[in-house]
């Protein structure tokens, strides 16, 4: 009886865990794929992975798991750059990616 207990104290752990990392992959998948969109760049494989995860402790002070993703992105289409995102819990806590591309403005002094 307590045998089968642990079992399942063990097996719920690893459905929580399994579910925690879904959560947090899917909200990584979100904000990588909204900051592409805002900068005007293509994003690759639609995918992020992760690449780091360690403890580190929140500003309210509590543990939180802290996750670093890799996603690739394209400014041409003809590249491949990585781009890089960090979560603390569900939390965005930075992303690295390029400023969005600026819009080249006809140059007035050709048509005076």
């Amino acid at each position: 009886m307590l045998s089968a207990i642990i079992v399942l104290a063990v097996f719920g752990c690893i459905a929580l865990g399994w579910s925690s990392a879904r959560a947090a992959a899917e909200i990584a998948h979100f904000h990588g794929r909204r900051a592409c969109e805002e900068a005007g760049v293509q994003w690759l494989d639609q995918t992020v992975m992760l690449e780091s995860l360690t403890l580190r402790r929140a500003p309210d002070g509590w543990l939180r798991i802290a996750r670093r993703y890799r996603f690739d992105y394209s400014i041409d289409g003809h590249d491949r750059k990585p781009g890089r995102l960090a979560l603390l819990g569900r939390e965005l806590q930075w992303i690295s990616l390029p400023q969005p591309v600026p819009v080249a403005m006809p140059d007035s002094s050709l048509n005076s």
